[in-house]
């Protein structure tokens, strides 16, 4: 049998595998949606920087339950379409093949770990992802937290958070991992998120934002959000908590209420590196991918004195590689009845682009 895709090589050595997006939130990827983007049927759907970012998670199908799965953190090209790039995914199977065989879940001796090392398709992600993904890999896997857990539970019960500083980071990503609906801790960590230390605040906004905690949870501090009527770390913070649950009334609700007070820089950068299902229509109203592109062309012009500076031609660059928002962007910023600065915007943009 011909293996052509990574999901040949993993079956051929008979293993079974989940597969992550590592890009911009860490997120699974459904077998037949994977089966889909490697065959070039789908585009891949969290571009970033023009790659896919992939975590690979396999074991043997004949291991223990308690075995260790492999790891591999795969970065592959899109092409001008968002499609995976078959030469590198071919690229990366042929030299699996070569070291291993199809016996993928062999152990590797240390020549072929240093060979395998230096595959160009390999990456090494930010602390904080590898956190993440081993939270949800502990639940996904009916496995427990690790040790520093029950130190970031005690700690966040408490308004003043006492000790923060003893909190692993481990021990964050795995209350996130772990918050359920009804909990007691999830509330708590509602109640008390504005009054945390700063870094403490920030580090456990990034844990909450790569999991999928209850949604009485993430509304709660999307509500919060609309008491801040200014930019700065606090509205960041709560925003960045909220991201696994863009598509939501009370996210949308959060980011229109950001869009309308002073939106800073960050939160122009934060809501389509993370938020962007918001901009999709929705069943309200708001048209929230305007809303957003108007705010990003009056502070590109602002910063510069002109509409056609880096932050408005990246982060629209960006969203048009999402491919649930590229065609509402192009129809969007092809209306004759757009505000002036924004038609301005864009035409600088896509004349830059040509």
């Amino acid at each position: 049998m011909a293996i052509l895709t990574l999901s040949d090589l993993l079956n051929a050595g008979q293993s079974e595998f989940y597969i992550y997006d590592l890009g911009r939130r860490v997120q699974a990827i459904e077998t037949t949606e994977f089966t889909a983007i490697e065959a070039q049927q789908a585009p891949y759907p969290f571009p970033l920087q023009g790659h896919a970012w992939l975590a690979i998670v396999f074991w043997s199908q004949s291991a223990a339950t308690t075995t260790e799965p492999f790891l591999w953190f795969l970065k592959f090209p899109l092409d001008e379409r968002g499609l995976l790039d078959l030469q590198a995914q071919q690229g990366f199977i042929t030299q699996v093949l070569t070291l291993l065989g199809n016996k993928v879940t062999a152990a590797l001796n240390d020549e072929q770990r240093q060979q395998l090392q230096q595959s160009p398709y390999l990456f090494t992600p930010a602390e904080e992802k590898r956190a993440a993904l081993h939270a949800r890999l502990t639940v996904r896997l009916s496995r427990p937290p690790s040790v520093h857990y029950e130190t970031a539970e005690s700690v966040l019960a408490r308004p003043d958070a006492p000790q923060w500083q003893q909190i692993g980071l481990q021990g964050l990503h795995d209350v996130a991992a772990r918050l359920v609906a009804g909990q007691r801790l999830g509330q708590q960590i509602v109640d008390h998120f504005v009054g945390y230390p700063e870094p403490l605040q920030r580090a456990l906004a990034v844990a909450l934002e790569h999991q999928s905690p209850p949604r009485v949870v993430t509304d709660a501090l999307a509500q919060r959000v609309q008491r801040e009527v200014q930019p700065g770390h606090r509205r960041l913070n709560l925003l960045r908590s909220c991201a696994a649950a863009g598509e939501t009334a009370a996210v949308r609700s959060a980011i229109a209420h950001t869009l309308n007070n002073n939106p800073d820089p960050d939160e122009l950068v934060l809501i389509p590196a993370r938020l962007w299902p918001a901009l999709q229509p929705g069943p309200d109203e708001v048209n929230l991918l305007e809303l957003y592109m108007l705010r990003l062309a009056e502070s590109s012009a602002s910063q510069s004195g002109s509409a056609n500076n880096e932050l408005f031609a990246g982060l629209t660059a960006d969203l048009l590689r999402l491919p649930g928002i590229r065609p509402h962007v192009l129809s969007l910023l092809r209306r004759h009845d757009l505000p002036l600065i924004l038609q301005q915007a864009w035409q600088a943009f896509s004349g830059a682009a040509l």
